[in-house]
């Protein structure tokens, strides 16, 4: 072993060791699983500032229909929400997970965007993990999202494969937008299609 390591050192520029150390500790650190979050959640954090909302055409857009909008959605007390009382509201729908890191790297952005729009705009994180997991990470990172639980099967509609999936709903109970994937929604062009769906 010592033989390699003095080959390496002997034959290997300043730069190239410091190329392979910087590998290999990244390696050591993707491995365990503590750091491999925090590294997958900072490098979502870094790319979703270059990407924003997927604004779908008109030929893109579905309707949600009256079916969909009997979806019940439940609180963290069990209490019932029904998504039919949003009718008429444009709605943020994202589907999460504490432990999805694009979830986690794009929540501070959701928050920022919540503060700014709350009052306009109906936010919906919905989540399948027990109210004690997501309430424990809420509190943690100091975030105060209006978090649901699925109360009845999701909607073909707003069915997903991945997380995060974000759907924004006009007014009149089109689907303008879906993102799967973390997006920043503490951007201008979010502030954009809010502004311009609650005209």
């Amino acid at each position: 072993m010592k033989e390699k390591f003095a080959n390496w050192k002997e034959k290997r520029s300043l730069w190239q060791k410091i190329v392979d150390v910087l590998f290999w500790l990244l390696l050591v650190l993707l491995i365990v699983p503590g750091p491999r979050k925090v590294i997958a959640t900072g490098v979502n954090k870094v790319f979703l500032h270059l990407k924003g909302p997927g604004v779908l055409s008109e030929e893109e857009q579905v309707e949600v229909s009256d079916l969909d909008f009997h979806w019940v959605l439940g609180t963290a007390e069990s209490e019932p929400y029904f998504l039919s009382d949003l009718r008429g509201q444009v709605i943020f729908l994202n589907f999460w997970a504490t432990w999805c890191p694009p979830c986690v790297a794009e929540l501070p952005e959701i928050e920022r965007a919540f503060r700014k729009h709350k009052n306009q705009v109906a936010f919906l994180l919905v989540t399948n993990e027990t109210p004690e997991v997501v309430e424990a990470f809420m509190e943690k990172h100091g975030y105060d999202l209006p978090v649901f639980y699925p109360g009845t099967p999701v909607p073909e509609v707003f069915n997903v494969r991945s997380f995060p999936t974000t759907f924004i709903v006009s007014r009149e109970g089109k689907i303008v937008a879906r993102k799967t994937g973390a997006a920043n929604w503490d951007s201008r062009a979010t502030d954009r299609l809010f502004e311009e769906l609650i005209r």
